[in-house]
């Protein structure tokens, strides 16, 4: 019986490598997603890995698809969901990209570097931006003021895990309430 419980936990899916490398993608950075490292985690060779994936590169491709499918698809569906009040889904839109921020910080230090990942970002990005406007443009702002303010709020919420804190932490609400303020 203890044989059958190895042999079932010594095969991974392509999606367990791709959660594994995103999670070690979060907490390390893209360098730091190392092949033989994610066979250790998985507790599984690195024939495995070859098994699902030709490269590390095509590996590296996934975790862009699967972070733009999240921070697109499902973020956005989550933040917004089922209400229709502009402010509070701008609420929902900030408190989710603190939970995600590790994975949003360590997408865009690699873009810096890696075309593949820039434009994932600048995608990601692009729909976020349309988001937050449209939200803006809904309690009453026009459409270049609305454009703006979108641009300065994710740059202020992108800076907020790039640029070290002060110790003190700012009052979400508050610093929501500055943005929308007239």
């Amino acid at each position: 019986m203890a044989a059958g419980t190895n042999t079932a936990r010594t095969r991974v899916a392509r999606r367990d490598w791709i959660e594994a490398a995103y999670r070690e993608l979060a907490r390390g950075g893209e360098r730091g997603v190392a092949i033989t490292a994610l066979a250790a985690r998985l507790g599984v060779t690195k024939g495995s890995f070859y098994w699902h994936f030709k490269d590390r590169t095509e590996l590296m491709r996934a975790l862009l698809d699967r972070w733009a499918h999240e921070r697109t698809d499902e973020v956005l569906g989550l933040a917004l969901g089922s209400t229709a009040d502009p402010r509070e889904r701008l609420r929902r839109i900030q408190a989710l990209g603190r939970e995600v921020a590790p994975i949003d910080r360590a997408m865009r230090l690699w873009a810096q570097h890696e075309p593949a990942a820039d434009e994932a970002v600048r995608h990601a990005d692009r729909a976020l931006l349309g988001h937050i406007a449209a939200c803006l443009a809904g309690l009453g702002f026009g459409e270049e003021d609305a454009r703006l303010r979108a641009l300065l709020m994710l740059r202020t919420w992108a800076g907020g895990y790039l640029v070290p804190g002060t110790g003190d932490p700012e009052p979400p609400d508050r610093m929501l309430e500055i943005f929308l303020a007239g």
